[in-house]
């Protein structure tokens, strides 16, 4: 590899590029405990040029690329399948390019976090919908839109952070640079429109999981954020998943403008109380399912008449309002007011100290999540031996379930789902049992769910090759995919091995 470092260090700065074996190996991971792979080569480039160049040199030399934004995905999505490649590494690009506000459209860096652009927007009243995922204060926009993200604030109103794209500038695995909607036209002079000079092209890279090409500048929608805004928080009733769901349809069916809507379900709440991640619920005698809402309004009486309109429903299902204030428990005020959306899915995945996530994101309808839900139940006892194998080891039982359950664009809602558990290096001690059992169930696990007909959104290594191996893609669909993989990228130089393309 000495002759393609040397080559890319003709492309970037010296601090911008390195073979180094710490840093390669911390590169190695993304937030899952199993799956590894080291790269040859880390290299951060500053613009669009570098990247085309750098692609160049991988084609030359065949060598795998693997772009990276904030790093936060869940299962191996930006990091090598196996050992070797370059890993580029988007964090410098990360620059806010240009914010037209009489068209209410910002275009950025692909690179850069959705905290830092909607940090930037408050200062003139805006926001960009969907506020990305859950770890936007990291995750790039360019990942995001890589994943149709959900999981930060405003999904209920705006759904998946790839409704609100106009444009997109992408390299091209062969180096190749194009732009998409209204840029597809050379004369237009400023992005307004995604739809039109053709097919939706930009379709083809949202979702992509970072096989089809490299985003390197994403213009989006922003909006206003409404002056009046509302929030609260109920303890739900025995069943708390079927009744969530009723709310959340008749939240839809009756047409109500809602900004957000959270069930915590009460695995999550019960086991996280207990471990002292929710303060705000100490004084909740029972340790049941919660549910919250968030509204904005243009006026004080649309507020009212929109709060009186949700009360009602939930109101009905034998709930309990918490209280106005976030001492109360109004959990819904410290997501909105307090930007809690950028925390409540970390503090999830930690919630019982050294436990990681072996879980993966899908979307599914409203009405089918309660039943996968108690389907995951019963895997958890159907796999009780197995599970019982790393309790005898850390005595601590790994958490079955799934993480908060949010509205989205539609009738559906978002499912994380999946279990915690330890990883293989335990009390001083290295337990390769561990890391047998956490794969051969995290398989198991996903492949039940997708049995469901769910939709995964992040897929990353371990959900694009599952896919594949369980054959839940027809064969015409995914020959169709592996066609406009090998058009775009005939020598297979963008994350290799995703999808089980070779």
């Amino acid at each position: 590899m000495t002759e393609v470092y040397q080559k890319l260090e003709k492309i970037v700065s010296e601090k911008s590029l390195s073979n180094n074996i710490y840093v390669r190996h911390a590169y190695s991971r993304n937030v899952d405990p199993l799956l590894q792979g080291v790269p040859d080569i880390v290299i951060l480039p500053k613009d669009t040029k570098e990247i085309s160049e750098i692609f160049k040199i991988a084609n030359e030399e065949d060598i795998n690329v693997i772009p990276r934004g904030g790093g936060d995905c869940e299962f191996g999505g930006s990091k090598p399948i196996g050992d070797g490649g370059i890993v580029l590494d988007m964090k410098r690009m990360n620059k806010i390019l240009n914010l037209d506000e009489e068209n209410l459209i910002v275009t950025v860096e692909a690179g850069i976090s959705w905290g830092k652009l909607n940090e930037y927007l408050s200062q003139f009243g805006l926001y960009t919908g969907c506020m990305g995922p859950g770890s936007g204060m990291t995750a790039s926009i360019g990942g995001g839109i890589s994943h149709h993200s959900v999981g930060g604030g405003g999904c209920a109103k705006y759904g998946a952070c790839t409704n609100q794209l106009v444009s997109l500038e992408v390299v091209l695995p062969t180096g190749e640079i194009i732009e998409t909607g209204s840029q597809a036209n050379k004369y237009s002079k400023f992005p307004f429109n995604r739809f039109g000079n053709g097919p939706d092209l930009a379709g083809l890279f949202c979702g992509d999981n970072g096989i089809l090409g490299v985003k390197t500048k994403v213009s989006l929608q922003v909006f206003p954020r409404p002056p009046f805004a509302d929030y609260k928080t109920f303890l739900l009733p025995r069943k708390s998943a079927e009744v969530s769901a009723n709310i959340l349809t008749e939240i839809r069916h009756k047409g109500i403008d809602v900004y957000d809507a959270m069930y915590i379900p009460d695995v999550v709440v019960s086991v996280a109380s207990k471990l002292g991640c929710f303060p705000l619920w100490e004084k909740v005698k029972r340790k049941r399912g919660m549910f919250f809402y968030t509204i904005e309004a243009n006026s004080e009486r649309e507020l009212e008449e929109k709060t009186k309109q949700l009360d009602d429903i939930i109101l009905s299902k034998k709930t309990e309002n918490l209280g106005p204030e976030i001492s109360d428990g109004n959990y819904a005020k410290w997501h909105y007011v307090e930007q809690g959306h950028w925390q409540t899915y970390h503090n999830l995945w930690g919630m019982y100290p050294a436990l990681e996530p072996l879980t993966a994101e899908c979307f599914t309808p409203i009405n089918t999540f309660p039943t996968i839900l108690s389907d995951i139940d019963q895997w958890d006892m159907e796999h009780s031996e197995d599970i019982a194998k790393i309790f005898e080891i850390t005595r601590t039982r790994p958490i079955t379930g799934s993480g908060p359950i949010l509205l989205i664009d539609g009738n559906n809602v978002e499912l994380t789902c999946g279990f915690t558990s330890f990883g293989s290096f335990f009390n001083g001690e290295r337990h390769e049992i561990i890391d047998e059992i956490n794969l051969k169930l995290w398989k198991s696990i996903l492949e039940r769910v997708t049995k469901w007909g769910v939709q995964w959104y992040m897929m990353g290594e371990f959900m694009s090759r599952l896919m594949v191996e369980i054959g839940a893609y027809s064969t015409e669909f995914y020959n169709f995919m592996k066609n406009i993989k090998n058009t775009l990228d005939p020598k297979n130089i963008l994350s290799r091995g995703k999808y089980n393309f070779k």
